[in-house]
């Protein structure tokens, strides 16, 4: 099983990352089903989703329930299917053109229902989780409180022991699935100390539920205050260790922000479709805006950053999947198994940060442009593009953000560096400049994604000769640039490797797509080396040294995005879905 961070160390063959384009005829027809579901049940009541129709979005639960949709991560001996991490993504990328049916299926089936198969027990997951996969019950998450939003740890709710139980008080907010949920995972303070989480039925007494919350979208999503006045909790629904809670939280939401990404993936892709449509029907000087040049500018743009997007993604979950597959052959109740569960969920921690933020920067970067393609038109509720736009925006937010997860994405790699052996310090003391480019666009790709190598690891060693354990917390600047850096290598080596298996038209756009990233990408590294060689006030000589490792690529932008914005328009949108 290959380590977190690996490509950071070393070169990765292309041809060899998992794709899109590896997907089986299974796989294709669940993503189908998916599709279909979003277009006949779900975009036909968009008016009645905005309006937050009493029992509409249970209803639209309880048919993802009937369709699998909420088992897919559940095991099989509980009434789950089991999927791998690639198969759920498309799920989840499919329903991103609705963003709150989206975001409910993600709090039930990722947020509610994973610390059950991570922690739960036997007998816990015998009576919770096959009422959660069928769609029977819907099951929310209880972390945020008003005083505890990126330090979620920091929480107020207490719990005390009271017999054959415990005693739960406090009160969370922003708990997605609020105002039908049957089951809460809440996370407490057991005698004001040790983290702790709860499985808490919706019928306990005292469980109380405030108003819907006004949000700017995200209207068809139930988003309340869940208050907690002295609820007895059984001893059985005690979840996980005492004390323990915090590894929970934090692998449920690793595993969280990889499906945000999916989710982001999907939105920005109807974005684009969306944006594409329109300028072709949309005429002005006697022509389709889409034949004019900073419209077919933008359609490129997007494409490409939903191309990096979504090589980075499938890569990302199918090197997860290699951690869970070995767990399968466990039974229910081995003694090891929340262990494995929670190294297998944690691994890849930084990777799903990365995709977090990067991802939901993507998803707000295609909304916007399409709503500026779209023009005043854009900024009416008559067009459908208005209501993508406001829902992009609290992805930003939720579920860590964007900044936290750049300190997280840096964090990781420090941590694989000191306990898993990733050799960045060593690795980093052989970086050398790039000698040229290549004319061949492939070749020069391939020389690229060394360089981006090269200049990350050499800003990583002297950041941390700089600032060492203390990275995070002395200068955030820094290591939001690290993370920024490791995300363009990331994007542009999960191009190159996915490159050999486009195959006719497919391969003509996605070396356009791999061009004009490599292109973005230089841009940002470069912006990003000079802050931190500045900030770590790094002689000239290193400044020249890494502006060697960074050169920019022999791009004929005009040209390379003209060409790319054709294939958008011929397909109406992505033009990479088979």
């Amino acid at each position: 099983m290959q380590r977190s961070g690996t490509f950071l160390v070393q070169t990765t063959p292309a041809g060899t990352t998992f794709t899109p384009e590896d997907f089986d005829t299974e796989t294709r027809m669940i993503g189908k089903s998916a599709e279909e579901f979003v277009c006949h049940e779900v975009l036909p009541r968009l008016e009645q989703i905005e309006q937050a129709k009493e029992g509409l979005m249970r209803e639209l639960d309880r048919k993802m329930g009937e369709l699998g949709f909420t088992a897919a991560e559940v095991p099989t001996e509980y009434g789950g299917l089991d999927l791998p991490k690639t198969t759920v993504a498309l799920i989840v990328e499919k329903l991103g053109a609705e963003p709150a049916t989206c975001l409910t299926l993600q709090a039930h089936a990722g947020l509610a229902i994973l610390p059950l198969v991570l922690e739960g027990t036997p007998d816990q997951k015998a009576r919770y989780l096959p009422k959660l996969a069928s769609g029977e019950w819907c099951g929310s998450f209880c972390l945020s409180e008003t005083g505890s939003g990126s330090d979620a740890l920091a929480m107020k709710t207490r719990a005390v022991p009271d017999g054959e139980g415990y005693r739960l008080t406090g009160e969370k907010m922003w708990v997605t699935n609020a105002g039908f949920a049957d089951l809460f995972t809440v996370f407490a303070k057991l005698n004001g100390e040790q983290c702790t989480a709860f499985l808490v039925e919706r019928t306990f007494p005292g469980v109380t539920l405030g108003r819907e919350e006004h949000k700017i979208g995200l209207h068809g999503s139930s988003t309340r205050r869940v208050a907690f006045e002295n609820v007895f909790v059984p001893k059985e629904n005690l979840l996980g260790e005492v004390g323990k809670a915090h590894y929970i939280a934090l692998n449920t939401l690793n595993l969280g922000r990889y499906k945000m990404a999916a989710s982001a993936l999907g939105t920005g892709k109807y974005a684009l479709e969306l944006a594409t449509r329109y300028a072709k029907d949309r005429h002005q000087f006697g022509q389709p805006i889409a034949s004019f040049g900073l419209i077919r500018q933008k359609l490129a743009d997007m494409t490409t950053l939903l191309f990096a997007l979504e090589s980075m993604l499938y890569r990302t979950g199918a090197l997860m999947q290699e951690w869970f597959e070995p767990l399968h052959a466990l039974l229910p109740d081995h003694p090891q198994l929340p262990l494995r569960y929670r190294e297998a969920a944690s691994e890849y921690a930084g990777e799903c940060a990365l995709l977090k933020f990067f991802g939901t920067e993507v998803q707000f970067f295609c909304a916007d442009e399409g709503m500026q393609i779209h023009g005043g038109y854009g900024y009416t509720e008559d067009f459908p593009i208005a209501k993508i736009f406001r829902e992009s925006r609290v992805p930003r937010i939720y579920e860590g953000t964007n900044e936290i997860n750049r300190l997280n994405l840096t964090q990781h790699l420090i941590r694989q560096m000191q306990r898993a052996g990733l050799p960045l310090i060593e690795e980093s003391r052989t970086a050398r400049p790039i000698e040229g480019l290549p004319e061949e666009p492939s070749a020069m790709l391939t020389t690229l994604v060394e360089g981006f190598r090269q200049a990350t690891l050499y800003l990583f060693r002297l950041a941390w000769e700089a600032y060492g354990d203390h990275l995070r917390e002395q200068r955030q600047e820094v290591a939001g640039a690290l993370a920024d850096m490791t995300t363009m290598l990331y994007g542009l080596d999960s191009i190159q490797a996915r490159l050999p298996k486009l195959q006719g038209h497919n391969s003509t756009a996605g070396l356009l797509a791999g061009l004009l990233f490599a292109r973005y990408g230089a841009q940002v590294m470069r912006d990003r080396a000079d802050l931190i060689l500045n900030a770590v006030n790094a002689p000239a000589e290193a400044h020249r040294l890494v502006e060697r490792m960074l050169p920019l690529p022999r791009v004929n932008a005009v040209e390379t995005r003209n060409r790319l914005a054709e294939f958008v328009i011929r397909r109406d949108g992505y033009p990479y879905d088979p």
